[in-house]
């Protein structure tokens, strides 16, 4: 079933293409998800405005992660823990504490956006990435220390 995408859908598309999918996936995910609507001689005319909007508000989302990503490189969270006589803490700091410490200053990132390979549980201080959108990418430092 060809679909004409309203929204960007990762790993299909951006608005104003045209692709061919399932129509069980057009049906029960894309359609009444509003993401996309059925290809037709009428819709394909909307194609070339939602490209040019697309393009627009990219470039506006790029400008707007550039700046953010600016504000983040300066940014040191430090953590206090409980930690036992080796310096192993007793719970562990994720993604959504640290997604918790940037929103106290007042940074919008979701905790899907920090890239972490585990759990932090030492002390120490570690690089943290953030992924802002799409390929900007920024690394913020993250300390642990042991609570007095």
């Amino acid at each position: 079933m060809k679909v004409l995408l309203i929204k960007t859908v990762d790993s299909l598309g951006n608005p104003g293409e045209v692709v061919n999918v399932a129509s069980g996936y057009a049906r029960n995910y894309l359609l009444p998800q509003k993401l996309a609507v059925v290809a037709t001689k009428g819709t394909m005319k909307m194609a070339v405005s939602l490209k040019a909007a697309a393009v627009t508000r990219e470039k506006e989302q790029s400008k707007a992660a550039e700046v953010l990503a600016e504000k983040l490189r300066e940014i040191t969270l430090t953590f206090t823990a409980t930690v036992d006589e080796s310096g192993q803490l007793y719970g562990g700091i994720g993604e959504r504490e640290i997604a918790a410490a940037l929103l106290e200053k007042k940074f919008e990132i979701d905790r899907q956006q920090v890239i972490l390979e585990s759990h932090i549980k030492k002390l120490g201080e570690y690089k943290v990435q953030i992924k802002i959108l799409g390929e900007v990418v920024e690394t913020i430092t993250v300390k642990v220390e042991a609570q007095a």
